[in-house]
């Protein structure tokens, strides 16, 4: 079945598809978040929309496993529970709304948001305010809300612990482990509503030990010399899935 499923693909779109995969791996060992970036606009050229948002969930699974314990040492917990937790309470509040709400105009008013955050950050301006836990609650609910009514949650809370100006380890472990309790939970709603298909499962499975590999070397890369350009490279990320989502509304 596996040989089926990659016979349909000619090489070169194998070749491309590994490539993508390899780069959007990286970025995720890296910054710990951002491959969605890479990965799921290609994925879904050669294969559908839907399923290269899956394919990528299935993918990140074992880097969760891989990444997360590390992180998890380094993280400010206090920033990262109390998230968590409203994050999670936001997501169903937020695919209600989805059925009464246009979630394209909430994209397009939520990448402009963060692009406007993106360059005040830039701009080293100091945001006392993301400090507090009131802020760090509002901002998992909000993440929430926006995950699950428009799929695109991971930017406001990636651009919110960036404003916290914590060291690069601290940052980077709280954006490891926040993008893998919104992939988590995503993958868990993909299965609740049948989206996780037998072809899904082994696309992604065949894909899973690129993106890891690729995921290690990132981290190790952070380790070794990289956190001194980790947050420039995150706000760049950042300002690239603004843009993006802004082009793929409007288009």
């Amino acid at each position: 079945m596996i040989l089926s499923e990659l016979g349909s693909l000619d090489p070169l779109q194998i070749l491309i598809a590994a490539f993508v995969v390899f780069v959007g791996g990286f970025l995720r060992g890296f910054v710990g978040f951002g491959s969605a970036l890479v990965i799921i606009p290609v994925l879904a050229l050669i294969f559908t929309p839907v399923l290269a948002v899956i394919m990528h969930g299935i993918m990140d699974l074992p880097s969760i496993v891989q990444l997360l314990p590390k992180a998890a040492r380094h993280c400010a917990r206090k920033t990262v529970l109390p998230m968590i937790l409203s994050m999670l309470a936001g997501i169903p509040i937020g695919a209600f709304l989805l059925s009464v709400i246009e979630a394209e105009p909430m994209r397009i008013v939520i990448s402009v948001l963060v692009l406007i955050m993106v360059g005040l950050l830039a701009l080293n301006t100091r945001f006392d305010f993301a400090t507090g836990t009131k802020t760090i609650v509002s901002g998992g609910i909000v993440g929430g809300l926006i995950q699950g009514l428009a799929g695109v949650g991971g930017p406001p809370i990636v651009a919110l612990l960036l404003s916290r100006k914590e060291n690069p380890e601290t940052t980077r472990g709280n954006i490891v482990v926040m993008m893998s309790s919104l992939i988590t939970s995503a993958i868990i709603v993909y299965w609740a509503i049948g989206l996780i298909s037998a072809r899904a499962l082994i696309l992604g499975g065949c894909a899973a030990p690129i993106y890891m590999s690729a995921a290690y070397f990132g981290s190790l890369y952070f380790s070794t010399g990289g956190s001194g350009i980790f947050r420039n490279i995150a706000l760049l990320i950042l300002a690239l899935t603004a843009i993006s989502t802004l082009v793929l509304s409007f288009w």
